[in-house]
Formats: structure tokens, C-alpha cells, sequence
């Protein structure tokens, strides 16, 4: 009798450990310095504080084509800073 109780609390809270993780990379996410700022704290080359290298990668913040992009380290996955990209005439 207590199995499936002891089973749906199990359920519950990993989904909320799941959840609270995801609310707390995406407010992440949302504070990171724009691309303007960033450079001009890392510098010309924009190197990434963490590990030092200049490859990077990008996303977008809600979806692949959403127009607000984040940029993070193609080697050590670190999240750098924003920006939002130029809509294209269609």
C-alpha cells in the first residue's frame, strides 16, 4: 500500500529538482552582460573567462529561431553574454 505513495512523492520531487534547475539556467541565461559590454570587459578577442578560449558557440534563448541569442564557450560550455540578432528581410 505505501509503494505507489512512497513511488508519486519520488515522482514529484524529481520533477520539481528537474524544474527548479531548468528556471535557474534560464535566469541565467536572461542576466548575461550583452555583447557590447562583455567585449569590453574580456577585451577585443573576447576570450572566455573560464578557460581562455575564443571559440564559441550560439542559441537561441527560448528556441533555434528565437532573435535573442546566447553565446557560450564551444570548449568549456560557460555561458558568455546575449545579443539580439537582425531580423532579415523575407
Amino acid at each position: 500500500m505505501a509503494f505507489p505513495i512512497v513511488l508519486i512523492l519520488t515522482l514529484f520531487i524529481t520533477a520539481f529538482i528537474v524544474l527548479t534547475r531548468h528556471q535557474a539556467h534560464m535566469k541565467a541565461q536572461r542576466n548575461l552582460p550583452d555583447r557590447s559590454d562583455y567585449l569590453a570587459a574580456a577585451g577585443k578577442d573576447g576570450a572566455c573567462k573560464k578557460c581562455g578560449a575564443t571559440e564559441t558557440v550560439e542559441h537561441g534563448l527560448n528556441g533555434s529561431e528565437d532573435n535573442v541569442r546566447i553565446v557560450a564557450c564551444a570548449s568549456c560550455q560557460a555561458l558568455l553574454y546575449q545579443f539580439k540578432r537582425e531580423q532579415t528581410a523575407e
